[in-house]
């Protein structure tokens, strides 16, 4: 998959692109309920605080009158009043934990509480003088906020008492026939556990359905990667093919271009129009041979030494025609015009690889070119490179070359049979040729007598045109034949 850039994260696969979506998804989710969360339990808890300083005035206020009906007469700690506004305290049963109790409106001392019969110290306490913080009216205690009510009928007040997780919502209202004042009390920790209640069954709903989201979004984001994937491989496989018989199509005429080229080259020197089909052949099969012995299943040496092989001798058009076509043996001077053609044609691959800039298929040719006239011993020529200083390439073909001019009719000899050209190369082994092409040779010389005589068989191979390349100085029928500047 094309790698997708983004300027914090770089995404090299299809997998990575929906980890990435989904560990986003979950990183937003979870900031989601944190801040949502946050929000919701502000206003939560505003709400249930109002609704439970609504219901303790209501408490207050419907308690009182409750007490006002039945209790007419001061009460007294111990006595059978007390008794029964005790009993009555502790049997009320309110929401989230809430108590009542009844203080003295003059001294503000508990006069009931639901833990006085087992704490009876407790009627020691001075609720009265508590701080009493009323939302409109500030801090006061409980007495100086109760002062002026009305005590003619039951009026309530709400505020909260003491501080911290111990503060406590309290409603207050006057009980003037007994002198006293009730107190209705909610502990205000009262208000986060109500909304604790609400808001964790709701998160959990919350993160099921955010993760049932995240799931059902990837799965579609994958089909959806998916698809346009499989359109743009469709896409990219209709543009690759395109490609390809571009470069087929162009790469054929390249080749065309190249071999007619050679085959100009070849005209000036050539007895046999096949001469160029027949190395490329052989060197091709040689290089296969040579590939496969070191564990090669398939390079780009065998791939186009074929082509390649075809320009070995381009440099020949820069040789005079007194010299390239001269029937006779060539004397000395004539022999070092003649062994300039291997630099003619590599100056020329230069050129054209100047131009072009670096292409794997020149630099082979130009190897060839330049180096197939070189010797394993180093006699060879034009720059005397010896052993493993010769690019195998050329090794090869030369190898290839030496073959067809042993097997080719020439004007001033018969074709050799492959036996004695055989016989040839493994003697000119260490010397004019690298000993491991030769094993490579003798490997598949099958192939190479195959070609040689399908050729002889069609053509009849022939001399048709009379004219004498460099082979001047062979004697074809001698060993010495290895010893001539090929």
């Amino acid at each position: 998959m094309t790698r997708l850039s983004f300027s914090f994260v770089k995404l090299r696969s299809k997998s990575q692109l929906v980890e990435w979506l989904a560990g986003t998804q979950i990183v937003l989710l979870a900031i989601a309920l944190v801040c949502f969360g946050g929000w919701i339990k502000i206003k939560l808890g505003v709400l249930i605080r109002e609704q439970i300083i609504a219901e303790n005035q209501l408490i207050a206020e419907q308690m009182g009158r409750v007490l006002a009906s039945v209790q007419s007469a001061p009460v007294e700690f111990g006595d059978e009043n007390w008794g029964r506004l005790q009993t009555f305290v502790e049997d009320a049963k309110l929401p989230n934990d809430g108590y009542l109790c009844v203080a003295n409106s003059e001294t503000g001392k508990l006069l009931c509480h639901p833990k006085m019969r087992t704490s009876p110290g407790l009627r020691n306490s001075s609720v009265g003088q508590m701080q009493f913080e009323m939302k409109d009216s500030g801090k006061s205690t409980l007495l100086a906020a109760i002062h002026n009510l009305d005590k003619t009928k039951i009026e309530v007040i709400t505020g909260l008492i003491g501080a911290g997780t111990r503060t406590e919502i309290v409603s207050a209202a006057v009980l003037p026939q007994i002198n006293g004042v009730l107190l209705v009390h909610q502990a205000e920790a009262s208000t986060q556990q109500a909304v604790s209640r609400i808001l964790t069954p709701l998160g959990y709903v919350g993160l099921v359905i955010g993760l049932s989201m995240i799931v059902i979004t990837t799965k579609v984001g994958v089909a959806i990667i998916k698809r346009y994937e499989n359109e743009l491989a469709i896409i990219n496989e209709g543009l690759e093919q395109t490609v390809r018989d571009r470069t087929r199509a162009l790469t054929k005429t390249r080749d065309a271009v190249i071999f007619g080229l050679a085959k100009l080259a070849e005209s000036r020197d050539s007895d046999t129009g096949e001469h160029l089909e027949r190395i490329s052949l052989f060197s091709t099969e040689l290089a296969a041979t040579v590939e496969k012995r070191a564990g090669n299943s398939h390079s780009l040496l065998v791939d186009s030494i074929g082509l390649a092989s075809s320009l070995h001798d381009i440099g020949k058009v820069g040789v005079p025609d007194r010299v390239l076509l001269k029937p006779g043996r060539l004397d000395a001077e004539e022999r070092k015009i003649i062994e300039i053609h291997p630099q003619v044609g590599e100056d020329c691959l230069n050129a054209i690889e100047e131009r072009l800039g670096n292409d794997g298929f020149l630099s082979l040719a130009k190897e060839i070119c330049a180096y197939h006239h070189e010797k394993w011993d180093g006699s060879g020529y034009p720059y005397q490179l010896a052993g493993s200083q010769i690019p195998i390439s050329a090794r090869i073909v030369a190898v290839a070359d030496v073959y067809d001019a042993l097997r080719s009719r020439r004007p001033y000899k018969d074709p050799m049979t492959h036996e004695a050209a055989r016989e040839i190369i493994v003697k000119g082994s260490g010397k004019h040729f690298d000993p491991d092409i030769v094993k490579s040779f003798l490997e598949c010389e099958s192939d190479f007598e195959r070609i040689s005589s399908n050729y002889v068989a069609a053509n009849q191979i022939s001399p048709s045109v009379q004219t004498t390349p460099f082979f001047d100085s062979l004697a074809f029928s001698a060993p010495s034949a290895i010893q001539t500047s090929l």
